[in-house]
C-alpha cells in the first residue's frame, strides 16, 4: 500500500470513528440524560448571565467555575436557545474535541495501531460517553490538556506540529512553536476545571523522569522545556492571582478535602483507602455516584477490555524507560491525583484527564500482539480480539447508558425526571388554566430548571414546597366562576399529609402518572366552604381584625385551624394558616408562628419558614401553611397552660416585620391565634 494510500485509509478511519462518536453523543440527547440536573442549570444560569455583560475571570456561583467552558456554552445558548441543545451541545463538541485530541497524543506517542485502538475505545466508552452529553465543564479539561501534552512532547523532542500522515507537506520544525502551543494550551487547561490542578504535579514528575531516566534528552530539551512552562505560567497568572486575592471564592475545595486535611495531620488511612478504590476503578468497583455514573461501574466493564488494559500497563511498566510509556504512566498516574486526596473515592468526574490516556494501554496489549508480523494467526488474533473488545464495549456502554441508568431512582431524582415530564405535558396541552408545581429548591433551581424544559410562555407558574404549604392560584372568591386549577407534584417531593389531606377534601381530582401526581381543583365550592370555617384571629389588644387589613399592604390573613385539641410536653402540635395575597408581595418573606406562654414575651416555641417564592404569586392566590411546632419537653402542662401562638410575616435578611394596617393605620406587627392546651402525661 502505497503511503498516500495509506494516509487516506487513516484519515477515513479517524472520520468513521468521529461519526459513530458524534451519533451516540446526540442521540437522545433531550431524553438521556433524564432531565437537568441542577449543576447544568447552574451553569445555564452562568452563560445566561455572560449574555446579560456579566463577565468574569472565575465565576463564584454555584460552588465556583472556571471560565473556559461557561464562555463557550454561552455561545451554543446564544446561537441555539435556552434548551437542551443550547446548553449541552458544548460537552459534545468538547468530547468530540477530546477524542481528535486523544488520537493526536497518542499517534504522536505510539503509532497509528496504538492511536485508532485508543480513539476507538475512547469514542464508545461509558466514562466519555456520560460526560460529552451533560452540561458539565469537566470534559473540556482532557481536549486542552492533551494538545499540550501532544505539543509538550513535540517541544522536547522537536518534532513537527502535525503527523507526517496526516500533513505530509509538514517539515520539521526544531524551532519553538510546539514549546509556545504547549504552555499556552497547558495554561489554558487551569481555566476549565479545577482537576487541571493536577497538571504541575504531572509536569514536575515528567522533569523528574527526564531528569533521572533521560538526562541527555532534558538536557536538549531544557529551553524548549523552560520556554512551555514559562508561557503556561504567564497563561495562567490572571486566574492564579484572582484566586490568591479571593481565598474564599474556592470553598467547595474544602467541603471535600478531608482526606488530604487528615494525611497533611499525620493520617494516611484515608487516602490510602482512596488509592485502593482508585485500583478498583478500572475493573472492579467504579464510581458511586449516580449522578455521575450507573453506581459502581468500573472503566473497563467487560472483561475482555479489563485484561487488555492490564496487559498494556504492563507491557508500559516494563519499558518505564522509554519516553513514550514513561510519559503515559506519569500521565495516568497524575490524573489520579484530586480523587486520591478527596472525599468519596474513585471520582470519575475528578480523574477525568486520565481520559487523554487511558484506552493508549488497550492499544499498546493490541499492537503488541500484532507485532508478532511472521505469525499471521497472531496478527488476525489481534485484529480478532480488537474486534470483539470494541463490539462488546460498545453494546454494553449503549445498554447501560441508555437502558439502564436513566431508569435509576437516584438519577432520576437528581436529574429532576419529574419536572421535565412536567413541561413536557404541559406544552402538549393547551389548557392554560392556572398552575402551580411543587418542588425540593423552589427559591433557587427549580424555577429555571422548568424555564430550560417548557417551550411555552403563557403560563403564569406558582412554585410551592409541599412539605410546607399549599398555593392555590385564585383561590378563593376571586376565582373564575368554572375555572380550573392545576397542582403538580413530582413523585420526589412528598406532600405533607394535612395539606394532602385538605386537597382531598376540597374535591381535587387526582391524575397520578409515573412521574408526578396531578391535583385538579375544577370546583371552588368545597374550598370556599372550608375557609368559612375557619377561627379568626384578633388584634394584640383583643380587638376584631378589620376586612381590609393587609400585612404590608400586601397580604391578608383569612383564619386559622389547629389540627388536634393539644398536646403533652415533647409532642408535635400542628397548625394551619391561611393567606390571601392581596397585592404582589416584595420578597424575601417568611412567616413565624411564636407559641407564646401567658405572661411571657419570649416563645415557648416556634416555626418559621415559607416554602414557596412569593415573586410567582398573583394577587387572589390562597397560601395554605401547614406549621409544626415542637413543643419542649418541659414545658409546664395541666389544664391552666394554654399557650397561644402570634403569627405575622418579616424579612429574614432584615429581621424587619411586616405592619398590619388598615386602611393607612398601622394596628400591629403581628396577629393572636386561638389557644392551645398543653396537657399533662
Amino acid at each position: 500500500m502505497t503511503a498516500a494510500r495509506k494516509r487516506r485509509v487513516e484519515l477515513a478511519l479517524l472520520v468513521g470513528i468521529l461519526l459513530l462518536a458524534a451519533l451516540v453523543r446526540l442521540w437522545a440527547l433531550d431524553d438521556v440524560p433524564p432531565g437537568l440536573e441542577h449543576d447544568e442549570v447552574a451553569n445555564w444560569l452562568i452563560a445566561r448571565d455572560i449574555l446579560s455583560g456579566h463577565h468574569a475571570i472565575y465565576f463564584t456561583t454555584a460552588y465556583g467555575h472556571e471560565p473556559l467552558w461557561q464562555y463557550a456554552q454561552a455561545g451554543t445558548v446564544a446561537l441555539l436557545g435556552d434548551n437542551w441543545l443550547g446548553i449541552r451541545l458544548v460537552s459534545v463538541l468538547f468530547g468530540l474535541l477530546s477524542i481528535v485530541t486523544a488520537y493526536l497524543l497518542a499517534r504522536r506517542f505510539f503509532g497509528l495501531v496504538v492511536a485508532l485502538t485508543a480513539t476507538a475505545w475512547l469514542s464508545i466508552s461509558f466514562w466519555h460517553l456520560f460526560y460529552s452529553r451533560v452540561a458539565l465543564r469537566a470534559i473540556s479539561l482532557p481536549a486542552l490538556s492533551a494538545l499540550g501534552a501532544y505539543f509538550l512532547w513535540g517541544s522536547i523532542n522537536r518534532e513537527s506540529q502535525i503527523p507526517a500522515s496526516l500533513n505530509p507537506r509538514a517539515s520539521r520544525n526544531p524551532g519553538r512553536l510546539n514549546s509556545i502551543l504547549a504552555g499556552f494550551f497547558l495554561g489554558l487547561s487551569a481555566y476549565t476545571y479545577m482537576a487541571a490542578r493536577a497538571l504541575p504535579f504531572i509536569l514536575g514528575g515528567l522533569v523528574l523522569y527526564l531528569a533521572l531516566f533521560h538526562r541527555a534528552k532534558l538536557r536538549d530539551g531544557r529551553r524548549n522545556l523552560a520556554l512551555a512552562l514559562i508561557v503556561a505560567a504567564v497563561v495562567v497568572a490572571p486566574l492564579a492571582l484572582w484566586l490568591l486575592t479571593h481565598p474564599g471564592a474556592e470553598f467547595r475545595i474544602s467541603e471535600v478535602s478531608q482526606p488530604l486535611d487528615r494525611m497533611l495531620a499525620g493520617d494516611p488511612g484515608p487516602v490510602l483507602d482512596n488509592a485502593v478504590a482508585l485500583v478498583k476503578m478500572w475493573s472492579v468497583q467504579g464510581d458511586p455516584w449516580d449522578r455521575q455514573n450507573l453506581p459502581g461501574r468500573p472503566v473497563f466493564v467487560e472483561p475482555l477490555g479489563a485484561l487488555l488494559f492490564y496487559a498494556g500497563l504492563l507491557i508500559a511498566l516494563w519499558r518505564f524507560r522509554r519516553p513514550a510509556y514513561g510519559m503515559a504512566l506519569i500521565w495516568l498516574v497524575g490524573s489520579l491525583i484530586p480523587s486520591l486526596v478527596t472525599s468519596v473515592a474513585p471520582s470519575s468526574i475528578r480523574t477525568i484527564n486520565a481520559l487523554a490516556v487511558v484506552y493508549i494501554f488497550p492499544g499498546i496489549a493490541v499492537q503488541e500482539i500484532g507485532a508478532r508480523r511472521r505469525n499471521t494467526r497472531i496478527k488476525y488474533l489481534a485484529l480478532g480480539t480488537l474486534a470483539l473488545a470494541l463490539a462488546a464495549n460498545f453494546c454494553l456502554t449503549t445498554h447501560d447508558y441508555f437502558a439502564r441508568w436513566p431508569v435509576d431512582e437516584g438519577v432520576q431524582f437528581v436529574f429532576q425526571t419529574g419536572l421535565t415530564e412536567i413541561a413536557r405535558d404541559l406544552d402538549a396541552d393547551p389548557d392554560d388554566s392556572p398552575v402551580a408545581i411543587a418542588g425540593l429548591s423552589v427559591d433557587t433551581m427549580d424555577p429555571p430548571t422548568l424555564a430550560t424544559a417548557l417551550r411555552r410562555r403563557d403560563l403564569a407558574v406558582r412554585w410551592f414546597d409541599a412539605r410546607e404549604v399549599l398555593v392555590i392560584p385564585g383561590g378563593g372568591a376571586t376565582a373564575e366562576p368554572g375555572e380550573s386549577v392545576r397542582l403538580f407534584v413530582p413523585r420526589i417531593v412528598p406532600i405533607a399529609g394535612p395539606l394532602q389531606t385538605r386537597l382531598t377534601a376540597w374535591g381535587a381530582t387526582v391524575v397520578a402518572s409515573e412521574q408526578y401526581t396531578r391535583y385538579d381543583l375544577t370546583s371552588r365550592e368545597r374550598l370556599l366552604a372550608h375557609l368559612s370555617t375557619l377561627a379568626p384571629g384578633t388584634l394584640p389588644g383583643g380587638g376584631a381584625i378589620p376586612p381590609s387589613a393587609t400585612f404590608g399592604g400586601q397580604i391578608e390573613f383569612i383564619g386559622h385551624e389547629w389540627l388536634g385539641p393539644g398536646a403533652m410536653p415533647g409532642q408535635r402540635v400542628e397548625l394551619l394558616t391561611y393567606w390571601r395575597v392581596a397585592a404582589p408581595p416584595s420578597p424575601p418573606l417568611k412567616s413565624f408562628v411564636h407559641l407564646m406562654a401567658s405572661g411571657s414575651d419570649q416563645p415557648m416555641a416556634q416555626n418559621d419558614g415559607l416554602g414557596s417564592p412569593p415573586d410567582t404569586w398573583r394577587p387572589g392566590d390562597l397560601v395554605v401553611r401547614w406549621h409544626a411546632i415542637d413543643l419542649p419537653p418541659d414545658v409546664p402542662a395541666g389544664p391552666s397552660n394554654l399557650y397561644q401562638p402570634q403569627v405575622g410575616w418579616y424579612n429574614p435578611e432584615t429581621g424587619q416585620r411586616l405592619r398590619l394596617q388598615s386602611d393607612g393605620v398601622t394596628l400591629a406587627d403581628h396577629l393572636w391565634l386561638m389557644p392551645i392546651e398543653v396537657t399533662a402525661p
